[in-house]
């Protein structure tokens, strides 16, 4: 079979999506947003780098250091986001509401780009967030933290086609909730820092994430060089014997 005709079988058997037209970069918010942060974060680098302007501005040093380093994280998300809103048209991580400890359970990513992409990284991880109280300075605090249970590489450098839909499928086996999941304490300081968050943006992500911390998350990666994003879900994984424990 020539070129030309084996293009034309896979044009007939794998027709592409009828998809509108990749957006351009003007056209997406997140752009624009990653462009203003920048705008705030070197111009706080020039009045760092500047004694004269830094004292014009009356500002102290630490908190113009600051806004650089929070303006360049918002910067650099908010190009991460530009970046996959230009390349793909649908991205969506499935995994089951629950599980019973020991059962095996599926995950399925789907992608569907506009244009062929090259060198992508695909990868699904299961992995278990809970809360620890630890003592400092002689008071008990509660902290969040997290460990990879399982991790499973679907591609390294894949060529995903155009305007078609891709498919992948991972498996875990759910574990043993042995962790905690559930923290009295991160509930409340939630509950006190939740109506602050319209005022400092900041506490109320921090608020919002202690809340929803604990539990077992399927978190699929999608990377293609310095550029990617997560895709998170939550998995309720059920235990029953002599006793039920979930988490």
């Amino acid at each position: 079979m020539c070129d030309a005709c084996g293009v034309a079988r896979r044009w007939h058997e794998d027709p592409p999506l009828e998809l509108p037209r990749a957006p351009a970069w003007h056209e997406l918010s997140a752009a624009w947003l990653g462009g203003m942060w920048g705008i705030l974060t070197a111009a706080g680098a020039l009045a760092l780098a500047i004694p004269p302007l830094r004292e014009a501005i009356g500002i102290d040093v630490t908190w113009i250091a600051l806004e650089v380093v929070l303006a360049g994280a918002a910067t650099w998300s908010s190009w991460q986001e530009a970046w996959f809103q230009k390349h793909f048209n649908q991205a969506q991580v499935t995994a089951p509401t629950s599980a019973r400890t020991g059962q095996p359970f599926e995950v399925q990513l789907k992608l569907v780009p506009y244009e062929r992409i090259d060198g992508l990284d695909l990868t699904v991880e299961l992995v278990d967030r809970y809360y620890v109280d630890v003592e400092r300075r002689g008071r008990k605090q509660v902290e969040t933290r997290q460990r990879l249970v399982d991790r499973v590489v679907l591609e390294r450098g894949a060529r995903l086609g155009g305007r078609r839909e891709h498919g992948y499928h991972a498996t875990f086996d759910a574990p043993f909730p042995s962790t905690v999941h559930e923290h009295l304490g991160a509930q409340l300081i939630a509950s006190v820092l939740g109506p602050i968050g319209f005022l400092v943006p900041g506490l109320g992500h921090y608020a919002r994430n202690l809340r929803e911390h604990g539990g077992f998350y399927v978190r699929a990666t999608v990377r293609s060089g310095i550029f990617g994003r997560r895709f998170e879900q939550r998995v309720i994984v059920v235990h029953v014997g002599s006793s039920i424990a979930f988490g």
